[in-house]
This record gives structure tokens, sequence and C-alpha cells, in this order.
């Protein structure tokens, strides 16, 4: 696993998933599908070697830099209730709506190279 796209979190005072990840069409794919098969194809286009996949787990953002995940993407409509204070800057990139609803992906690809030199 090395980019997660995180699209729901559980909150609220009885703990439930939370996040808008749906469009308006009940038949066509969810918002972060759209976005996975979106960032597929850029990464495949730029020749870089990374899993995607979304997260059903609605897992702490901990866990998946624990797991190896090297970039945890999140949506611009949990990123209230997500928690990044012990997580490099490195490690996670909040998606904005233009990202997220509409699939653009090229800051991703930049951000993806510029962490992958520096580890160089």
């Amino acid at each position: 696993m090395d980019v997660v796209i995180i699209s729901k979190v559980i909150a609220g005072i009885r703990p439930n998933p939370f996040g808008m990840d749906k469009g308006f069409n009940i038949f066509k794919k969810s918002l972060s599908e759209k976005f996975k098969a979106n960032l597929d194809q850029a990464l495949k286009e730029n020749s870089m070697d990374y899993s995607v996949s979304i997260d059903k787990t609605y897992a702490n953002i901990d866990s998946f830099i624990q797991n190896d995940a090297k970039l945890v993407l999140i949506s611009p409509y949990v990123k209230e209730y997500v928690n990044v204070n012990n997580i490099s800057a490195n490690n996670y990139y909040i998606l904005s709506e233009k990202e997220f609803n509409d699939g653009y992906t090229k800051d991703i690809i930049t951000f993806l190279k510029q962490i992958n030199n520096e580890h160089i």
C-alpha cells in the first residue's frame, strides 16, 4: 500500500462514517473511485510505481503511515476531522475540492516527485 485516499472518517457523538463521497448520480462511481482511477492513470503516464487504495476501514492516519503508506490523501470534506499533528508533512496531502471532485492530479504527481527527490 503506497497511497491511501481517505474520503470518510468516524465522527460525531454516535460514531458514524462521515464525509461526502457520492456524486449526485447514484449509478456513477463515487468521487474517491473516480479520483483513484485518474490518479492511477497519471501515475502510469509518469512511470511512477505506486499502488493506490481507498480507505474503507476508517482507521487512524497514524496506522497507515506505520503500515507502509507513502502518502495519505485526505478529502477536503473530512480534513477537520483528521489529526495530522504527529505526521510528517511529506506523508499527507489535503486535497482541494477541485482535485477530489474533478479528479485533478497534476499537483499530487508533482508532490510525489518532490518527495522522491528528497529521499534520493
